[in-house]
């Protein structure tokens, strides 16, 4: 609506009405009626109409009542309800609180909660990230291990390969069953010494150990 285009200029009085007649009071009643009435009839009367016809093309409803076009629905329906923050019932959340609802954020800590669930959670729960650092860098041995290990300190696990080395270094392997027992007979070594000194005297069929004391040689009859 132009509303410039309604106003009343002097333009639109000029040569109009009573001032420009020499003396309307003396024309015949109608022509001085028409004198007196010709600004009124010939201005204000066309402007208003024209005035009252804008108006009457213009939509009142109120905006409450107005439907609003597909476009800006659309609009609408990407909007975020504002929301009350936890514990609050008169200020509203903003972007850096969270900017999802408190019902998704409850669904987003039970999945994650759902996720750690398992299990062995306990376990798992204990490791550190140390733990990680050092199964990483090598320092745990397992019953595959193929890498040299020298233990450090008194209670350091040790590899088979490095006891194995340190027994024969202080010259503890003399007395493996390597050297003793070659052929895995087991026998009790104190008996078969023993055994080994028993002679038969095959003209009577008796048993005598010999053996050595003191005084020398002896012998002694045996069951």
């Amino acid at each position: 609506m132009d509303a410039e285009s309604y106003k009343i200029l002097e333009a639109d009085m000029e040569g109009k009405g009573v001032s420009v007649q020499s003396n309307p009071m003396e024309l015949p009643e109608a022509e001085a009626k028409a004198v007196f009435d010709q600004l009124v009839n010939e201005v204000v009367v066309p402007k208003f109409n024209k005035m009252v016809d804008a108006l009457g093309a213009i939509d009142l409803t109120s905006d409450a009542a107005k439907p609003v076009s597909s476009a800006t629905q659309a609009a609408l329906d990407l909007k975020v309800d504002k929301e009350k923050k936890t514990g609050s019932t008169t200020e509203n959340k903003v972007l850096s609180d969270n900017n999802y609802s408190d019902g998704e954020q409850q669904k987003v800590a039970a999945a994650e909660l759902a996720r750690h669930i398992h299990g062995n959670k306990a376990v798992l729960d204990e490791i550190t990230e140390k733990d990680l650092t050092d199964w990483r860098g090598g320092n745990v041995l397992t019953k595959d291990n193929t890498i040299p290990y020298e233990p450090t300190g008194q209670y350091n696990p040790a590899t088979v390969g490095y006891v194995n080395q340190k027994v024969v270094d202080i010259g503890a392997a003399d007395m493996t069953k390597a050297v003793y027992d070659p052929n895995g007979k087991a026998r009790d070594i104190f008996k078969y010494a023993d055994d080994t000194r028993i002679m038969l005297d095959e003209s009577t069929g008796k048993k005598y150990i010999l053996g050595v004391n003191e005084t020398g040689l002896y012998y002694r009859e045996v069951n």
